[in-house]
């Protein structure tokens, strides 16, 4: 976590899990760009977005290679390899157990070494959406917004949820359609 923040790798749009940031810090800067906006008499349009299962479908070789992409340590990478791989896992139902499976996609939950992990999965996801909207994180929770002045305007926010939706394709991700939603300010 030190190597990303004293080499200020994560992005600044990122408020999930890093000293400093919060969904309470996160809040006013929005409401600060939202009220600007209002007061100008603009329309702000809001996309939020929110990942199905994000944690849990984290594909491990991916997530290794961004790591080397960031420039960490080859041995802790390699440490941090050693506690994704080699899982195994079973279901039980009822008495039954299936047969033991290798996981191979998921940061495990509930230790801050998996929160850690998910936002450096992400953290390049901001710079996929940078045709006229900003862009704010939560973790895995996303709100893309855009003051609306013009129909051209509208074209042009639609382009970064197309680019968001990608990014998520491309890194194996989905969304869960169901929490995603638009508003107008």
């Amino acid at each position: 976590m030190s190597y990303f923040t004293a080499n200020m790798l994560f992005s600044s749009k990122q408020f999930g899990f890093i000293k400093g940031r919060s969904t309470t810090l996160q809040l006013l800067q929005i409401l600060d760009k939202w009220t600007e906006c209002l007061e100008h008499g603009e329309q702000t349009d809001v996309i939020y977005t929110d990942p199905e299962k994000a944690f849990g479908k984290v594909p491990h070789k991916r997530l290794i290679c961004k790591l080397y992409s960031y420039g960490l340590h080859k041995d802790i990478v390699n440490w941090l390899k050693a506690f994704l791989t080699n899982r195994k896992q079973t279901v039980r139902i009822n008495n039954t157990f299936s047969s033991l499976a290798e996981v191979i996609s998921g940061i495990p939950q509930g230790s801050v070494l998996g929160q850690v992990l998910f936002i450096i999965y992400i953290n390049n996801l901001v710079e996929c959406c940078s045709s006229g909207s900003d862009i704010f994180l939560f973790a895995d929770d996303a709100k893309l917004f855009s003051y609306i002045k013009t129909e051209e305007d509208s074209k042009q926010l639609q382009k970064d949820p197309d680019k968001f939706k990608k990014w998520i394709d491309t890194w194996l991700l989905s969304l869960n359609i169901g929490k995603c939603n638009k508003y107008i300010l």
